[in-house]
C-alpha cells in the first residue's frame, strides 16, 4: 500500500490494520465455508433419512409379503390333505352293490343256463410310478422343496374279478351268454377259462367257467343312465 506524502501516521498502526482487515477477510471466508458445509451436511442427512425410511417401509412390506405367502402355503397344504382324505374315502365307498352285479349276470343268462358258483374277487391295480428325478429338476415355488414335493396321494383302484362255474345244454348257450357279456357296459374282459360235457343228474350238460373283469371307474350311475336310454321311447 502505497502511502500519501502528508501521511503522518505511524507504520506500525498501518500494518496493525492491515492485518486486522485480513483476519476478519479469513474468519468471514471461513464462516461462509463453515455455513457450506453444515447446508450440505443437512441436505445429505435428509437424503439420508429418505433412504432409510424407504429401505425400512420396503423391509415391513417383505415381512407382510412372507407372512402372506406362508399363509397361502399352509393353506395349500392343507386343502391338499383333505383333498387326498377324501380321494381316498371316495375310493373305498362300494359304488356297485354285489347283488346288483349278480343281478346283472343272471338277467343276461339264457334259459336252461344255471350257475353253481358265483365268486368276487378285488385286485389292487399297480399305478406307474413317478420320475423323481424329472419331477426334483423342475423349478419349484414355494419355501422349501419338501413342500414342493407334496402333493396329494393317488386314489386306490380296485379291479373286480368275477369267476363264474355253471352249466347249459350245449355250447350255444354258452357262446349267447359270452355274447351278452361281451355287450355290458360294466365288464372290462370276459374270456371262457373252460367248458367240458359233463353228466349231472345222469344228464349230459356243458360245464363252463368264465372269469369277467370289472374296471375301477365302474358304478350305479352307469347302468342307471343305460336303463334310461333303453326306458326313452322315441317322438
Amino acid at each position: 500500500m502505497k502511502r500519501t506524502p502528508d501521511d503522518f501516521l505511524p507504520n506500525e498502526y498501518i500494518e496493525h490494520r492491515q492485518d486486522r482487515r485480513m483476519h476478519l477477510a479469513a474468519a468471514a471466508l471461513f464462516i461462509i465455508v463453515v455455513a457450506g458445509l453444515a447446508v450440505a451436511f443437512m441436505v445429505q442427512r435428509s437424503s439420508w433419512n429418505e433412504v432409510q425410511a424407504i429401505r425400512d417401509d420396503v423391509a415391513i412390506r417383505y415381512t407382510d409379503a412372507a407372512e402372506q405367502v406362508q399363509t397361502i402355503v399352509e393353506l395349500q397344504s392343507h386343502m391338499m390333505s383333505v383333498a387326498g382324505r377324501s380321494i381316498l374315502a371316495a375310493a373305498l365307498i362300494d359304488r356297485l352293490p354285489r347283488s346288483v352285479v349278480l343281478a346283472e349276470f343272471i338277467n343276461r343268462m339264457p334259459d336252461g343256463l344255471g350257475l353253481m358258483e358265483f365268486e368276487l374277487t378285488t385286485v389292487e391295480v399297480e399305478l406307474p410310478k413317478k420320475d423323481t428325478k424329472a419331477a426334483k429338476n423342475k423349478p419349484v415355488r414355494c419355501n422349501t422343496v419338501a413342500q414342493a414335493e407334496q402333493e396329494p396321494p393317488e386314489p386306490v383302484q380296485w379291479n373286480t374279478n368275477v369267476s363264474l362255474l355253471g352249466f347249459a345244454p350245449t355250447d350255444v348257450h354258452v357262446s349267447a351268454f359270452l355274447a351278452s357279456l361281451n355287450t355290458h357296459p360294466l365288464l372290462k374282459t370276459v374270456t371262457l377259462i373252460s367248458s367240458e360235457e359233463v353228466i349231472l343228474n345222469d344228464m349230459p350238460v356243458r360245464q363252463f367257467s368264465i372269469l369277467a373283469t370289472i374296471g375301477h371307474g365302474a358304478d350305479m350311475s352307469m347302468l342307471n343312465s343305460r336303463q334310461a336310454t333303453a326306458n326313452e321311447v322315441p317322438q
